[in-house]
């Protein structure tokens, strides 16, 4: 690595006659230390949880800039001040001002010590403090984000992409106090360095596909959006099609931003805190892309209709309702209606985490095939449907079907192929971006930057999301409704195994099912076969080969897409040998004696070597900053400025307007009160079948 006064100009990669771009790979990182300010006196930022909670609410939380680094291509070059960095520009300005992209692996970061230092021109952020990338006002470079790019971290990118560097991981002691006057060793020096080579790497290999850093996408589901709309839109015949579905009412894309929701994540709080012995976990092949492939969705312009049963709903329609149901009563274990979704809940309702076990009336925007399973899982006095729209059935254009198929065929045939490693990791991340790419909603609020000091959210009004919706009609790319439907398609695969499951469901995650024994395992069986089935009918209707929706691995394995198939290790019989769930998102499991930990939030590694049996996963388990390394971030727009003391003992007065304070922070575990009284309370369903069993 380079002292940035050792700068003597550099090759520049231009391209374009008018519109020119320099297509050299430049990328940029800093390093902060951060610390507090408690009564006047500078602690270290690691001592924070050692703090009273009023010291912790007293003290100022503040960030200072210590090294930063800029590559160019594969040499990279530091410094230790904003003052620098800005001579450094300065410098490769007089060598060529031709515009420049700078990729930065988390943005985000690096620009809340950057903006206050260096004036900014404008913003593209999808919310607050989250850029994808920004314009320098004094310099012809924008940024750009890499890890929304990658949608890795910087350690992974190595690993997933086959890079000839990694990170150097652990050779800078964070703990450290350090200023811009702080000497620093050569290990120090080269982690810094090998962060900028890492993205350089990365951005290189990225480069082998788009050629041009300006045509990179800026996120991850950018990439295969790019590659959907480079076959799509030039066909006419396409466009129209999806052009006439998408409405341009506010009343319909809000009644869909309603009824969208995510995969269905829940523990049976019957099992809940109980440590099970003998776990089967089931997970479905590619669930959202087979039901992208093989189901029928909106393909018209929705329009208002007035129906007041689902009685009323014709066959070959799909339905957009609000509904308002009376007096529901789950009618199993496991509960499904989520209280977050519900528009308005009447009465006292029985809550199991989140999800409602009863209550006098709930009120609902959900999708036919939402409406039906709710009917199907509880119990009601009466329902009616106050608001409702439809739109013909039909499956999707067969350039966008033939598009997933192709990934899936690609993919499965790369895996586990010697010298591919980076084509299927390519194939793999483009795969698993489709349904994200159906779900990607442009309608969004407008996220400002206002005066370059603070962040504002606009939420539209409907001229303005009318507006928006006119533009996605023009382009005839993808359908909001598409995404939608696709996850209350995949909601209902799963949770109709549950229902037929449901005392030995232990835990559900999107995809994914785990089970006690004694469970009926033609249960999934059946379904496996009721979706081959499907398949088939599909790639006769369609004229498709049915050896697309099942291809072979390298090994001659064929993978169909949509089946339940059971994880189990070579030698295995079960999943797990041993399961502990505190609820969603909350579990832990053993394997042949190894504790695994899956909490939201904590790192997996670390999470596990907070306990040494599933015992210990209870309420009140701690998940300490020393094993995990988790961080919390305080964001400072204000910082005022102090001396402070590195751990060499050398004096320096930090100027930095603003920061990142990066704090540690434990995990402790634990229950919402109505859900502990749920696990805890005699009378409910739970107490009675453990008095059964």
């Amino acid at each position: 690595m380079r002292y940035w006064k050792d700068y003597k100009g550099h090759d520049v990669d231009i391209l374009g006659k008018t519109k020119k771009i320099d297509n050299t790979i430049y990328t940029f990182d800093i390093e902060t230390t951060s610390y507090l300010i408690l009564d006047g006196e500078v602690i270290n930022a690691r001592e924070y949880q050692i703090l009273t909670p009023d010291e912790q609410q007293r003290c100022i939380k503040q960030a200072c800039m210590y090294i930063w680094q800029f590559s160019i291509n594969d040499t990279v070059y530091y410094g230790r001040t904003w003052d620098e960095f800005k001579q450094f520009l300065d410098l490769q300005e007089e060598n060529d001002d031709t515009k420049k992209i700078v990729f930065i692996h988390n943005l985000a970061f690096e620009f809340q010590a950057l903006w206050s230092v260096i004036r900014i021109k404008s913003v593209v952020s999808r919310k607050s403090r989250k850029l994808m990338r920004c314009q320098l006002e004094d310099y012809n470079i924008e940024l750009r984000c890499s890890l929304m790019l990658s949608n890795l971290k910087l350690e992974k990118l190595p690993e997933v992409y086959q890079l000839p560097v990694k990170k150097k991981v652990g050779d800078l002691d964070y703990s450290l106090l350090r200023t811009p006057i702080t000497p620093l060793t050569d290990k120090e020096l080269g982690y810094c360095e090998f962060d900028c080579l890492v993205t350089y790497w990365y951005i290189k290999t990225e480069l082998e596909t788009y050629k041009r850093v300006d045509k990179l996408p800026m996120t991850s589901t950018g990439k295969v959006r790019k590659q959907l709309q480079r076959l799509v839109l030039s066909n006419m015949s396409y466009v129209h099609k999806v052009s006439k579905q998408i409405n341009t009412d506010p009343a319909v894309y809000n009644m869909l931003v309603d009824a969208f929701a995510g995969g269905y994540t829940h523990a049976n709080y019957i099992y809940t805190d109980d440590v099970l012995n003998n776990i089967d976990s089931y997970d479905e092949t590619s669930a959202y892309p087979y039901v992208l492939v093989t189901f029928k969705f909106p393909s018209t312009k929705f329009t208002r209709c007035y129906i007041k049963s689902a009685d009323d709903m014709l066959p070959n329609f799909a339905y957009l309702v609000t509904v308002k149901i009376k007096n529901i009563r789950s009618k199993y274990y496991n509960n499904f209606i989520s209280s977050s979704k519900c528009s308005e809940i009447k009465g006292r309702p029985n809550y199991d985490n989140g999800r409602i076990i009863s209550a006098k009336e709930v009120t609902i925007t959900c999708t036919d095939i939402d409406l039906r399973f709710y009917l199907d899982a509880y119990s009601y006095d009466s329902y009616e449907i106050v608001k409702a729209y439809k739109a013909m059935y039909n499956y999707l254009p067969i350039e966008y079907v033939n598009f997933i198929l192709d990934k899936y065929v690609l993919k499965t045939k790369l895996k586990n192929v010697e010298g591919k490693e980076l084509e299927y990791a390519r194939e793999k991340g483009a795969f698993n971006s489709l349904y994200g790419m159906t779900v990607t909603n442009t309608i969004r609020a407008d996220v400002n930057f206002v005066n370059f000091e603070e962040w504002i959210e606009k939420p539209l009004n409907d001229a303005e999301i009318m507006t928006k919706l006119y533009k996605d009609k023009k382009r005839g790319f993808l359908n909001f409704a598409w995404g939608v439907w696709c996850t209350a398609y995949a909601r209902d695969n799963l949770l109709r195994r549950v229902l037929d499951l449901d005392e030995y469901v232990v835990y559900c995650d999107t995809d994914s099912c785990k089970v006690t024994q004694g469970y009926d395992k033609s249960i999934f069986e059946k379904y496996n076969q009721q979706v081959e089935a499907k398949i088939r009918r599909v790639c006769e209707e369609r004229n498709i080969e049915f050896e697309r929706y099942a291809p072979a691995d390298i090994k001659g394995n064929k993978h169909l897409l949509g089946v339940f198939e059971c994880e189990t290790g070579k030698g295995r019989n079960v999943t797990y040998d041993q399961f502990i769930t505190q609820g969603a998102k909350k579990y832990a499991y053993s394997i042949d004696g190894q504790i695994h930990v899956t909490v939201s939030g904590v790192p997996k590694s670390g999470g596990a070597k907070c306990l040494h049996s599933l015992d210990e996963f209870r309420d009140d388990l701690v998940f300490d900053f020393e094993h995990t390394n988790k961080l919390t971030l305080a964001y400072n727009d204000d910082q005022v400025p102090v001396t402070i003391t590195d751990y060499l003992g050398n004096d320096y007065t930090v100027t930095d307007k603003s920061g990142i304070c990066m704090l540690p922070t434990t995990y402790k575990l634990g229950k919402a009160l109505d859900y502990a009284d749920l696990i805890t309370n005699e009378s409910t369903e739970r107490a009675k079948f453990r008095h059964v069993k």
